[in-house]
């Protein structure tokens, strides 16, 4: 559990100044966050979820994360799932 929580901060502070918005909800930042551990943190940082974010468009951001779904070029099933699942119980909560 240390380790987790080690890379999560690591992966954070790579990500932080990507978010030049500082009042990005909560539930996106970590969205942003999963995102940028399972991708990369240059890939999350390019990425067009992140752009939204940072104009402020929180529930467009949030619909990126369906675009996030594929393994070597297929789209994978559990990839699918945990999307959906991050974008409604995480990054779309309270918004």
């Amino acid at each position: 559990m240390d380790m987790l929580k080690v890379a999560v901060g690591e992966y954070y502070t790579k990500i932080q100044p990507c978010m030049t918005n500082k009042d990005i909800p909560v539930g996106v930042q970590a969205s942003l966050l999963e995102l940028a551990y399972n991708v990369g943190t240059g890939a999350a940082c390019k990425s067009t979820m992140m752009k939204l974010a940072n104009q402020g468009k929180y529930k467009e951001a949030c619909r990126e994360l369906d675009k996030w779904i594929r393994a070597g070029g297929q789209p994978i099933k559990g990839l699918q799932n945990r999307r959906a699942d991050s974008k409604i119980n995480l990054c779309l909560k309270g918004l």
